[in-house]
């Protein structure tokens, strides 16, 4: 039977549920909408908006409940986290559950503590543990073209689903970095209370935590920071393409949390997640490959619907301006300098007028050229290039 307590904030998480589906599906027609799910996590929001240091309108309402979790604590989780909401059902499910884990400590509160030290250099190292993200992600399932990709999507919330049914709250009680800065926030909100109100609604997080932990792990996010900085900025031919108003590389794989959203953006289709291009910093984080279609000069879809500011919003006019690569011409493979073909469909493909056919008198031979001041790497000629098991004309990262 359910109390009379727990039926009204059931009635909220299934609000809260449907809302953050419809807005992800879409079922909305706002472009920006699938953003707005992960933004409003206290722990995206905060972390965020230090690292890119804006506040976006969706990290605006995140901070709003940040604010209220220094009241009421673990209020998002209570109530509107549809992460949460599903767990919670998981592990209501009659299997035995094992019980190891409450002897653990709270790993949630030093992720939190880890990612927050890392925003402040502009790597927040855990972003991509906030479960809004993990559940945003999940909804890639309805668009993925092959199995692995769709795999991928559902990874996340398919091993979270496994630990509730086996061992309860394990993730909300102890892994989660949302809930983790929530308690931190409640512990820091006790400083405002008076002594008598501290006893009567203490935090089971005390000062004595918040001042030696967070130095230790303000310490630990900051050097994992700058470490994964390193890692995660790949270079030279392994270098990935990423989408269109994409961060510098070094920060761009901290601030990226996988949601998802850009992937499913895309008309094109063109933004797949890596698989380990740029390394173990940068897994199944977005990367641009050009096989059937090239990114539209008219959209920029991707640039509306980055929840954490990995990739920055941009109107047509600085989209198109974006480099995303450089368009380097392979002579050996041209089937023009070879003599094989009189081929111009690079040319005529280039939407930006970047391409041309230059006749060396000297050599007796034609060529394409790219132009780098118009050139920015949208893969129209990469894509129309008729050579089959090298592409004679390719977009590469470009290495400043």
């Amino acid at each position: 039977m359910m109390s009379g307590k727990r039926l009204p904030r059931l009635i909220i998480q299934v609000i809260c549920f449907a809302w953050a589906s419809a807005l992800l599906w879409p079922v909305a027609s706002w472009k920006s909408a699938p953003k707005l799910v992960p933004q409003v996590s206290p722990f995206a929001a905060i972390c965020s908006s230090i690292a890119v240091h804006a506040i976006s309108i969706g990290g605006g309402i995140g901070l709003v409940f940040a604010c209220a979790a220094i009241v009421k604590r673990r209020w998002f989780c209570r109530y509107a986290c549809p992460t949460g909401l599903l767990l919670e059902g998981f592990a209501a499910i009659g299997f035995r559950k094992s019980s190891w884990w409450r002897r653990c400590p709270a790993i949630g509160r030093y992720a939190a503590l880890v990612t927050l030290a890392g925003a402040v250099i502009g790597y927040p190292v855990l972003l991509w543990m906030d479960p809004l993200s993990i559940f945003s992600s999940t909804f890639g399932l309805r668009s993925a073209d092959t199995a692995v990709a769709g795999i991928l999507a559902g990874l996340g919330l398919a091993i979270l689903a496994l630990l509730s049914l086996t061992s309860g709250q394990i993730w909300c009680a102890r892994i989660c970095p949302l809930g983790g800065s929530q308690d931190l926030l409640a512990a820091a909100g006790s400083l405002w209370k008076s002594k008598t109100d501290a006893v009567a609604t203490a935090a089971p997080v005390s000062i004595g935590f918040l001042a030696r932990r967070s130095f230790l792990m303000g310490a630990a996010g900051i050097g994992i920071g700058f470490w994964c900085e390193r890692l995660g900025a790949a270079r030279g031919e392994h270098a990935p393409l990423r989408p269109p108003g994409a961060v510098d590389e070094k920060h761009f794989t901290g601030l990226c949390i996988r949601c998802g959203n850009c992937v499913r953006a895309c008309p094109s289709k063109i933004i797949h997640a890596d698989m380990g291009q740029a390394g173990i910093a940068g897994l199944l984080a977005p990367t641009i490959r050009y096989e059937k279609k090239y990114c539209l000069e008219d959209c920029r879809a991707c640039t509306q619907v980055c929840p954490s500011g990995a990739i920055r919003e941009m109107n047509l006019k600085q989209k198109r301006r974006y480099v995303i690569g450089e368009a380097l011409v392979d002579g050996s493979h041209c089937l023009v300098p070879l003599g094989r073909k009189d081929c111009d469909l690079c040319v005529r493909a280039c939407p930006f007028d970047a391409v041309h056919i230059r006749w060396d008198e000297e050599r007796y031979v034609a060529y394409p050229v790219v132009s780098t001041g118009k050139c920015n790497g949208c893969g129209a000629c990469e894509v129309v290039c008729p050579t089959d098991d090298f592409k004679a004309i390719r977009v590469w990262k470009r290495i400043d």
